[in-house]
C-alpha cells in the first residue's frame, strides 16, 4: 500500500481524496494490505524480544507473540474484511471464527489424529518412554495435551487461522484453486515465525523446513475448513499439533512430558505434515472443494 498523502501535507493530516486511494487499494488488494500490516507492525511486536536481547535485556517473547497475532493478524483481518465486505461479512466470518457446532469426528480429529502420529513418530525414533507410569501418561495427556491445546487455542492459534485461513488461504483459493492457494500461504506462514529463530544460525536453514512442511500442513487446514466451514476447528488441529512439542507457550507439551529432557526439535511439524500428505492423497489435492463450485468465500 503506497503512501496516498500529497507532498505537501503532513504525516498527520492525510486528505479525504487520499484516504479514498488508500481504501481502493484495500479494497482490490486486501490480502496484499493484510501481509503489508503483519510483516511491519505485527513483526516489529513480535522482534522487540529480540532487540531487547541484544541489549542485554531478557524479554520473554510470548506475550510479545500474542500481541503480535492480536494487533497484527486479527486486528487487520476484521478491519479490512470490514472495509471490503461490510458488516454483513464480517459478521459472517466473525459467525466461522467461534463455529464450535461441529460433529464429535471432527472434534476427534482436529484434538487427536496429530497427536497420535506424533506419538508413533516418537516410538520409531526414540523408542518408548522410559516411564510409563499413570502419573506420566496422565500428565502428558492431560497437562501436556489438553491443558496446552486450550491454551494454545485461547492466546494465539485461533487468531492466527482467523487470517491464514479463513482470510489470506480461503482469498487466495477464489483466484488460485485451493492447492496453490495452500502452496502460497505456506512460506507466508512460515515467515510468521522469523523472530523465533532469529540468531540462529541455521534460521535460513530452519525456516525452509517450515515452509517445506506447512505445504501439506496448510493442505490440511483448508480440507478442514471447507468441510466444516469452521475456523475454530482449525485453529484446535493447529492448537492440539502445537500441544505435541512446544505446548501452547506457557507449558511443556506432550512429547517433552513422556521424553525429559530429550530434545523433540520438529516433531510436531513433522506429523502434521503427514496427516495433511494423507489428506492431499486422499481428496487427489482438491482439499475437499467440489468440482463445480462457486467461488469460496472467505467471510460467507
Amino acid at each position: 500500500m503506497g503512501s496516498a498523502t500529497p507532498p505537501q501535507a503532513s504525516a498527520a493530516h492525510v486528505t479525504p481524496r487520499g484516504r479514498s486511494r488508500m481504501t481502493d487499494s484495500i479494497r482490490r488488494h486486501p490480502v496484499a494490505a493484510l501481509l503489508t500490516w503483519f510483516f511491519t507492525v505485527g513483526q516489529a511486536i513480535a522482534f522487540l524480544p529480540v532487540v531487547a536481547g541484544a541489549g542485554g535485556t531478557h524479554l520473554p517473547p510470548m506475550p510479545f507473540i500474542i500481541a503480535s497475532n492480536m494487533v497484527g493478524m486479527l486486528l487487520p483481518t476484521l478491519a479490512i474484511t470490514r472495509l471490503v465486505e461490510g458488516d454483513a461479512g464480517l459478521k459472517a466470518l466473525w459467525g466461522r471464527i467461534i463455529a464450535f457446532r461441529c460433529g464429535a469426528g471432527w472434534y476427534a480429529f482436529a484434538l487427536l489424529v496429530v497427536p497420535a502420529a506424533a506419538g508413533v513418530l516418537g516410538l520409531l525414533l526414540g523408542g518408548p518412554p522410559r516411564d510409563l507410569s499413570p502419573g506420566t501418561l496422565v500428565a502428558a495427556l492431560v497437562s501436556g495435551l489438553l491443558v496446552q491445546t486450550v491454551v494454545g487455542l485461547a492466546v494465539s492459534n485461533l487468531w492466527e487461522e482467523a487470517a491464514w485461513t479463513g482470510f489470506v488461504q480461503a482469498r487466495l483459493q477464489n483466484r488460485h484453486g485451493a492447492l496453490k492457494a495452500a502452496l502460497l500461504t505456506a512460506p507466508l506462514f512460515a515467515l510468521q515465525h522469523v523472530s523465533l529463530v532469529a540468531g540462529n544460525a541455521a534460521a535460513v536453514v530452519i525456516l525452509i523446513l517450515v515452509a517445506v512442511l506447512a505445504v501439506p500442513f496448510r493442505a490440511a487446514t483448508g480440507w478442514l475448513y471447507h468441510r466444516t466451514g469452521s475456523i475454530f476447528l482449525v485453529g484446535l488441529f493447529h492448537a492440539a499439533g502445537n500441544a505435541v512439542a512446544v505446548g501452547g507457550g506457557f507449558g511443556d507439551g506432550m512429547l517433552p512430558l513422556l521424553y525429559p529432557g530429550i530434545d523433540i526439535g520438529p516433531m510436531h511439524l513433522l506429523a502434521s505434515a503427514a496427516v495433511g500428505v494423507v489428506v492431499l492423497i486422499l481428496t487427489r489435492g482438491r482439499l475437499g472443494v467440489p468440482r463445480t463450485s462457486p467461488p469460496f468465500h472467505p467471510g460467507a
